[in-house]
């Protein structure tokens, strides 16, 4: 008998991003986590009390990116790429065999939409600046 995957997938749609901004199923948002068909406008200023940049991925981030059980996280580390992925989360997310991909802010909408349109259950943060 077949193995039944009970992942409920829902595609949400990348409309646009621009600088500071991303369209998600026709909202806007400042800088976002989707997981799991859910977006989670990031708290910038839990980020810069914390880290004093929005450059890192905090810890609840990284909690929420590693679940409902992804195949893919995609991170789009913004338009220069000053957004970094620290190493101890690449070995996180390479343990539990999930691919990591970080792609610039202007890729993540057609990378979004490749991954999506091959249900590929993916997770992920975009940052919409530097």
């Amino acid at each position: 008998m077949p193995k039944i995957n009970k992942f409920v997938f829902r595609k949400l749609k990348i409309n646009k991003i621009s600088w500071g901004k991303v369209k998600v199923d026709g909202k806007d948002f400042h800088q976002v986590l989707i997981v799991g068909g859910k977006v989670i406008e990031r708290d910038k200023q839990k980020l810069e009390t914390l880290f004093s940049t929005t450059h890192k991925i905090g810890d609840w981030e990284q909690k929420l990116l590693l679940s409902e059980n992804p195949e893919i996280i995609l991170i789009a580390s913004g338009w220069s790429g000053l957004l970094k992925v620290d190493e101890e989360f690449k070995k996180k997310v390479e343990g539990k065999g999930i691919e990591l991909k970080v792609v610039l802010a202007g890729r993540v909408v057609k990378e979004h939409q490749n991954l999506i349109d091959k249900y590929v259950r993916v997770n992920c943060l975009i940052h919409t600046t530097c």
